[in-house]
């Protein structure tokens, strides 16, 4: 973005904005009664990808049902009682909330009275650049006059005072320095908003902790996230969030190997190189963010994994360690070392035994039980113990025995 105040947006440029799906809900609504607003004119004016489409309008909610339910358009009440109603068009979902201003807040959540007033509902958004608006014919509308200055100059603001912003939703702390990690760059950061930020930092106990984590997992998804975590830390904000993960020199080294080796930036390995491997921390950390269970499976599986990992070791003695440790375990462990090796022969290593774990699926076992039921051995712990005795000799083999090598190695078993 380079002219400080544009007007226009040119549809002929954007192609999200004259979608099938988006043209039907414009011309399904009155005449200037429905805009763009938020996340997608800003990515637009930046020259970054819109993801996703939001929408205000001037109508409430019961008549925004009413429209698309005349139009055959789905509908889900998605925040009803917050303004907020989703259309599903050609399998794309729509979030349309109309225009609203807070009548009471509590830090977590808003009592909303719905306005007829766009410069009303701008006036309660979070930061001005996320307060810009734009018609169907890309006509663009700046209701607090300094988000499309503060885009251009890349000048993160709270809109009005920062503090009244973040006592009314505390998760708008997180949403700062998400916005820090994403968009700013090296940019100077504004002083006030710091300041709100750090003294408002013991609200986080209102908020739940899903709400954090989902924006936490954001923020670790940032291309490179490693400035808006240090500055998290040094304002004595990261500590609260997450006292396991401070280790931000560690995620700084992981950001370097994901940049050379093109990796795809991943939020939970991005948290293992913030945390240590201690296994009771570890936990803690699952359990007070309510962590999904893959989540915490593969946290978990991490830092209670021993398997002995050698980048120099013969292929065949790293598919077994591979087999044991289980896939995404060496890939995790793998890729932490390479990130944290100076040496780079090491480092190269690691990575390649990464490698071949993302590019080796191991194979099953070729015997069941029923095969040694077959062979005469009965049910119970003696079936156990020789099931056990032959997958070793199976993984000794490097996956190479088959069924009737095993077979004929049961049978000197059952001598």
């Amino acid at each position: 973005m380079t002219d400080l105040n544009p007007t226009y947006l040119n549809p002929l440029e954007h192609s999200w904005m004259r979608t099938h799906a988006v043209s039907k809900l414009f011309e399904v609504f009155p005449k200037n009664s429905l805009r763009f607003v938020g996340g997608c004119v800003r990515n637009a004016l930046m020259g970054r990808t819109v993801l996703d489409i939001d929408l205000s309008t001037n109508l409430e909610p019961e008549a925004v049902e009413s429209l698309l339910k005349e139009a055959g358009i789905k509908s889900i009440p998605t925040g009803k009682a917050h303004g907020t109603i989703t259309a599903v068009l050609d399998k794309t979902p729509f979030e349309i909330t109309s225009l609203r201003k807070d009548v009471e807040t509590d830090g977590r959540r808003a009592v909303v009275q719905f306005t007829q007033d766009w410069a009303e509902d701008a006036q309660r958004r979070d930061f001005t650049m996320n307060a810009l608006y734009t018609d169907f014919e890309g006509k663009i509308f700046d209701p607090t006059g300094q988000g499309l200055e503060d885009l251009a100059v890349k000048k993160l603001r709270f809109i009005g005072d920062a503090s009244e912003r973040i006592e009314e939703d505390y998760l708008r702390i997180l949403r700062y320095f998400r916005f820090v990690a994403h968009y700013m760059g090296d940019a100077k950061l504004d002083k006030t908003a710091l300041e709100a930020c750090r003294y408002g930092r013991a609200g986080f106990k209102k908020l739940s902790v899903e709400r954090i984590w989902k924006e936490l997992k954001l923020l670790l998804s940032a291309p490179n996230p490693e400035r808006a975590l240090r500055i998290m830390l040094t304002h004595d904000i990261l500590e609260i969030l997450l006292p396991e993960a401070t280790n931000v020199d560690g995620l700084k080294c992981l950001i370097v190997l994901e940049q050379r080796e093109a990796i795809k930036p991943d939020p939970l390995l991005r948290l293992m190189a913030l945390c240590a491997r201690e296994p009771l921390q570890i936990l803690l950390l699952t359990t007070r963010m309510k962590m999904s269970k893959t989540e915490t499976k593969r946290l978990k599986d991490w830092v209670e994994d021993g398997t002995a990992l050698d980048p120099f070791a013969h292929e065949r003695e790293m598919r077994k360690a591979i087999y044991k440790a289980g896939r995404q375990v060496v890939i995790d462990r793998a890729r932490l070392r390479a990130a944290g090796e100076e040496d780079p022969i090491k480092s190269s290593r690691w990575m390649s035994f990464a490698d071949l774990a993302m590019g080796w699926t191991p194979p099953e076992f070729p015997l069941t039980g029923k095969d040694l039921q077959a062979a005469g051995v009965k049910n119970g712990p003696e079936m156990g113990r020789k099931l056990e005795a032959l997958k070793a000799l199976w993984v000794r083999s490097g996956f190479t025995a088959d069924k009737p090598k095993l077979l004929m190695a049961l049978t000197l078993l059952n001598r």
